[in-house]
């Protein structure tokens, strides 16, 4: 398009990991909106943190793959007995709750998904993983669910839950989910991850694969669900900012400016239409 780019002159932070694609910022702003997008996940989800039907007694391991900020982690600790270890790991430590709001039970480590520790072989009752949507190729998600196949103890369960695969709103929802597909396709990501998460689990060996769509509203037609919602996600794309300006605006954008605008007549469109929508997917299955 023969745009000229002007970056933004106010960058967020960036996780320290050598090597990893992830786009989302690691700072104040981003655990405050994970905070957040965790409560509204949990009154979408009916109060739900684990949805297989995985037995845990107090005697087993449960793993966080990609804790961030620890809300799961520390909720699903209020739920179970003090002697069940939770394990959270991430490549970034910034987003960590302090170790004084976490027990003793709750180990927190940096590692990548793609890499898991050796000793950590069929350790765990449950792994989970949530929205890592920008985070994982499609070798690297093939990778990410054999590391969760080899941790897990026979009988455990993995639990993935992504967004999508579509956003159905109007026009400006649709031409900014065509340029998520064009940025997040030349880096190697998978903006439709979504669709393919059970057929990977299963072509790693897990069994009684099973999926679960939960409607998420998106814009204040919907209350105060569809508002959080909107920010939610929004928020999110608003942390691929810096990734994008940085390749050029990909000829969809010539400054910040731009691409703030872009997003704001999205969440406008959101508020705008009434049916306006995406999902949640949440799929599980078990380590024979």
């Amino acid at each position: 398009m023969g745009l000229t780019v002007t970056e933004s002159s106010t960058e967020r932070i960036a996780h320290s990991y050598s090597g990893s694609l992830y786009l989302l910022p690691s700072d104040d702003a981003e655990r405050q909106r994970l905070l957040e997008q965790h409560q509204l996940f949990t009154r979408l989800f009916s109060g739900r943190l684990i949805f297989p039907p995985v037995s845990l007694s107090g005697k087993e391991d449960i793993l966080d793959i990609g804790t961030g900020a620890g809300a799961w982690l520390c909720d699903v600790r209020s739920q179970l007995p003090e002697s069940t270890q939770i394990y959270g790991v991430d490549i970034e430590p910034r987003l960590f709750p302090s170790y004084k709001d976490i027990s003793a039970n709750v180990h927190l480590s940096v590692c990548s998904a793609t890499s898991l520790p050796r000793y950590w072989s069929s350790k765990f009752a449950l792994v989970h993983q949530r929205l890592l949507i920008f985070g994982y190729t499609r070798d690297q998600w093939v990778k990410v669910i054999d590391e969760m196949y080899r941790v897990l103890a026979s009988g455990g369960y993995v639990q993935l839950i992504e967004t999508g695969p579509n956003w159905d709103s109007g026009p400006k929802t649709a031409s900014h989910v065509s340029f998520l597909e064009e940025f997040l396709g030349r880096k190697g990501l998978l903006l439709h991850c979504s669709a393919h998460i059970a057929d990977m689990l299963k072509n790693a060996g897990f069994v009684d694969v099973r999926s679960e769509d939960v409607v998420m509203k998106l814009g204040k037609w919907a209350g105060r669900d569809g508002v959080e919602a909107r920010d939610a996600t929004i928020g999110a794309w608003r942390g691929t900012k810096d990734a994008v300006m940085k390749a050029g605006g990909m000829g969809y954008f010539a400054t910040g400016e731009d691409f703030d605008k872009a997003l704001d007549d999205v969440a406008e469109e959101w508020d705008s239409i009434e049916g306006s929508y995406t999902l949640m997917k949440v799929v599980y299955g078990r380590k024979p």
